[in-house]
């Protein structure tokens, strides 16, 4: 092993060498708490336990991945399927395993949001109870009562012990009672019309492992024997149906090291329980606690405002951080007079600290405590022409682009409707002035005749071509599904021209928001069998309703522009720079607010005063803010907000101006002008990135890159949609039986071809083939491969399936996935993977660079030798075996390095080629194709 990193503290080390029992590490802040978690990790690996018995939760997919990616960077013992993913991940992956034994189908599927919308709606329409339905707004408290049944999961609280309560409390003359009486019967028939759809929800994978585990010892006993040590991380963050799931995991052996910092609790909107710090106490009483007080992130300053703010909670585990960087810039707090002179004063500072090289773009970040309060944030650092980048907001429907999206699809529906057709005229394909536009629609209202008539009547080639691209549309419309309309109209339109749009960061983030709709857009097809675009409009409908919004598309992380984001998001994350805004009361802290039908107080786990709870928790979130800085922390707060009353300080301003804070006034940033604040027209050119882009690639990416670097650019920098194709759907089915039908075989249980025509049948079925005229033939050529394939003897049990993988280059992170890997009688190892198209000779694929990637993998990765590489040929069941030199296996490394570096120096020629060009689906945007 190769240490990493200073050394560890004697309280880093006691938590890494603590191997055995229970473990609470209490980790503030900036302590480094992911780093012991990868060491602890190591420590066991050293001590004997693989990779596969070591369970390590966390609560998000980014933090699992980085997670992962420290562990793999330094644990380099051989290790098979490493347990590193979040708690949702790993229920979902029990359930489909054991979940059967509760009645959970192996098939189910997560519920989207609109969904549980749509079937609470249904509830309410068929039970229509008296104090939760009212007949003018029958849907008004959907959200509230999908609300209290997440809260009714996240307590372990089933319907049935509802139900049993509400019976008990049958004779109760109160009308909150009443309410809580009927969402017991709500509950129940909500969630049995959820499981008749084989749907769960997130809370539900939770709920329902906890309930098999409980109900079945034996279960219990084979995961805890399964997981010989359990990990988590932000234990703060957990509900109580998550802490109960992590003592049952334990088991009798007890092996579970939680992490967490009560100071950073700050998910309670989510079911999230400080006091599950103290149950872990009071369950297992004789646990060893280890506190990491030093912090390696923040300057003293920051630290000590910090410090001044967390005390003041009553009720926390006591804990004082001491800054090992040392002292640096006093905190500032900069008062404005009205929140545009806040948000503009905030834009200039940051713009100084960029020019006068203090901060990078990306190294800082402007936090608010609501998604509602970015906005203002956003216009102004427009206004100053600073790059920015909204992380985690919400208002993705808002968006312009993804306006301009809609309007074409609502205006191919219903080509009536003035409003849509207003935006279409507007954009530059049509460049039709606002003026004549609104003269043409007062016409069109005079005259009593639909403005589409008039557009077609206009002289002006702007209306005309609206009018012909729409009735285009609306012919397609007739034969595609709407996924496939949306791909014609970016495609016919070339709305996705990226020369249009300003900077780089702009071109980024409309092309990740309208990549994001097309995502959302087939979720929709494969969750609906109507794929018509008046079905998808009115599921559109119900997402309003819902309100159902979508965060606005991430960007790559090393994009370098200033981040804008709630400081919930900021969690887990630190700047050089960080801006606290709105430090008000009302603001941050928060008011209070109802959160509407409650549980009843008898079935709940906790029981503290809630006007306590908020207050806590919104210091808690102050905190988090102040401690995501580094180098330099400012505050700032305005007089006036909304309405006409003076708004008092927040009483968090006192801890952190403490006696050392430098104060600001925002006058002395802002420039007047004629027009108040200067306005730059220019949009700053800053370079997309200021660190290597990417960490990590796939060998789908690198193939990308090798056919043409223009292509990988539209496809996986821009994120442009692409249409889905015949033939790779094909071959994913084919794919998805194979795995399925060889993961079926069991010693007692030998493969049958009833078994594998089950699996591709199941394969077809979830898949949602574009090309529905072609599918017959296909799924008759599909069944005869794999007839073809089992009658030849050549569908064993093998030793891994689909087994993906993480190969180090060159401190590139390469990921991919294996078919399949056999283990011969002599000991050998053979990779296999399977191929739909006509066979190769062996000779020809002595470069192939997906072989060579693939033993890269199964030497380096899981130490397979003496080891064989085969394509196997489905259409003649062929097996062609490949010798690769490691002369070979060099050369394939440097192509993939060669590859890094074009990608990190952002060089990306088109290579036209008329074969490929024709299949490309951006050859209609790209102005080098050749076609």
């Amino acid at each position: 092993m190769i240490a990493t990193g200073p050394a560890l503290t004697d309280a880093q080390r006691a938590a890494v060498d603590h191997t055995h029992g229970p473990l609470l590490i209490v980790a503030g802040a900036g302590t480094g708490k992911t780093r012991v978690l990868v060491e602890r990790y190591r420590r066991l690996r050293q001590e004997g336990i693989p990779a596969e018995r070591i369970l390590l939760l966390t609560f998000t997919e980014k933090a699992a991945r980085e997670v992962l990616d420290r562990v793999e960077q330094e644990d380099y013992l051989p290790a098979g399927e490493r347990f590193i993913l979040t708690y949702h991940a790993f229920a979902q992956r029990f359930l489909q395993e054991d979940g059967w034994l509760c009645g959970i189908p192996r098939a189910f599927r997560i519920v989207s949001e609109v969904r549980k919308w749509e079937l609470m709606r249904d509830v309410l329409l068929t039970q229509r109870p008296a104090h939760l339905f009212h007949a003018q707004r029958p849907f008004e408290r959907i959200g509230e009562l999908l609300k209290l049944v997440e809260r009714a999961k996240q307590e372990l609280i089933s319907p049935a012990e509802f139900r049993a309560w509400a019976e008990a409390n049958a004779g109760v003359d109160d009308p909150v009672v009443g309410a809580q009486r009927e969402a017991a019967l709500v509950y129940t028939e909500y969630q049995q019309r959820m499981l008749a759809e084989d749907r769960l929800d997130f809370d539900d994978t939770i709920y329902f492992s906890v309930q098999l585990l409980a109900a079945e010892p034996s279960v219990a006993m084979r995961q805890s024997q399964r997981f010989a040590q359990v990990m988590v991380d932000e234990f703060q963050d957990t509900n109580f149906a998550q802490s109960r799931l992590l003592e049952l995991l334990a088991g009798a052996d007890r092996n579970l090291c939680v992490v967490g910092d009560d100071d950073q609790s700050i998910y309670k909107f989510r079911g999230a329980s400080v006091a599950n710090l103290a149950r872990f106490r009071a369950v297992y009483p004789d646990a060893t606690v280890v506190r990491l007080e030093e912090n390696y992130r923040s300057r003293g300053p920051i630290l000590r405002a910090a410090a001044r703010l967390i005390r003041e909670d009553p009720d926390r585990l006591e804990k004082r951080l001491t800054a090992t960087r040392g002292e640096g810039t006093p905190v500032s707090v900069l008062t404005a007079n009205s929140v545009t002179d806040e948000a503009d004063a905030v834009a200039a500072f940051v713009k100084r600290a960029i020019e006068e090289g203090r901060h990078r773009p990306n190294a800082i970040a402007v936090l608010l405590r609501a998604n509602a309060h970015l906005h203002n944030f956003a216009r102004a650092l427009q206004r100053s022409s600073v790059a920015y980048q909204v992380s985690g907001g919400r208002g993705f429907y808002q968006q312009p682009e993804i306006k301009d999206c809609l309007a074409y699809l609502r205006a191919i529906d219903g080509p009536d409707d003035t409003v849509y057709l207003m935006r279409l005229l507007s954009l530059p394909r049509y460049a039709v002035d606002a003026v004549e536009a609104g003269r043409w629609a007062r016409r069109a209202r005079d005259d009593g005749r639909r403005f589409f008539d008039i557009l077609q009547e206009a002289e002006d080639d702007g209306a005309r071509r609206v009018c012909a691209d729409l009735r285009h549309f609306a012919e397609q419309a007739l034969r595609l599904g709407v996924d496939d309309l949306f791909y014609e109209v970016m495609e016919h339109t070339r709305y996705l021209d990226l020369e249009r749009l300003l900077g780089p960061i702009e071109r980024l983030q409309v092309s990740a928001n309208v990549q994001k709709l097309a995502e959302l857009i087939a979720a929709y097809c494969d969750e609906h069998a109507d794929h018509h675009l008046s079905a998808y409009l009115k599921h559109l409908d119900a997402t309003e309703a819902a309100h159902a919004d979508e965060e606005i598309a991430p960007l790559d992380e090393t994009v370098n522009a200033v981040h804008l984001m709630t400081v919930h998001q900021a969690k887990g994350l630190e700047f050089g720079l960080v801006i606290v805004p709105h430090l008000v009361e009302g603001r941050f802290p928060a008011s209070r607010r109802s959160e509407g039908l409650a549980l009843p107080d008898e079935l709940l786990k906790e029981d503290l005063p809630a006007a306590e709870l908020h207050l806590a928790e919104e210091r808690r979130l102050a905190y988090v803010a102040i401690t995501r800085a580094r180098e330099e922390l400012v505050g700032t707060l305005a007089g006036r907000y909304e309405g006409v009353k003076d708004w008092r300080p927040s009483r968090f301003l006192t801890p952190i101006r403490g006696a050392e804070a430098r104060e600001l006034a925002a006058g002395s940033l802002l420039v007047p002008s004629a027009g108040g604040l200067i306005e730059v027209a220019r949009q700053v050119e800053l370079p997309l990135n200021d660190a290597p882009p990417i960490a990590a690639l796939s060998y789908t990416q690198v193939d990308t890159y090798l056919r043409c670097p223009q292509m990988y650019q539209y496809r996986f920098v821009f994120r442009l949609p692409t249409r889905p194709k015949p033939q790779m759907q094909f071959g994913r089915i084919l794919h998805e039986a194979l795995k399925d039908a060889l993961g079926s075989i069991e010693r007692e249980k030998p493969l049958t071809w009833a078994m594998v025509d089950s699996a591709y049948v199941a394969a077809w079925a979830r898949e949602r083939f574009c090309a529905p005229e072609q599918a017959p033939s296909l799924q008759d050529l599909g069944r005869t491969y794999l007839r073809r394939a089992f009658d030849a003897g050549d569908l064993s049990k093998p030793l891994l399936l689909e087994q993906p993988f993480s190969l180090r280059v060159d401190g590139l992170r390469l990921t991919g996935r294996i078919d399949r890997v056999d283990r011969h009688r002599d000991g050998s190892y053979e990779v296999i993977d399977y191929k739909t198209g006509s066979a190769k000779r062996a000779a020809d694929l002595q470069r192939d660079l997906q072989l060579g990637v693939y033993a890269l993998a199964a030497r380096e990765v899981f130490h397979f030798d003496p080891l064989s590489l085969s394509y196997y040929y489905l259409e003649t069941s062929e097996r062609v075996t490949v010798d690769k030199p490691q002369e070979r296996l060099e050369d394939d490394r440097q192509t993939i390095v060669k590859v890094a570096e074009g990608i990190r120096a952002e060089l990306f020629p088109a290579r036209p080629d008329r074969m490929k060009c024709s299949g490309c689906d951006f050859r209609l945007l790209c102005p080098s194709a050749a076609v």
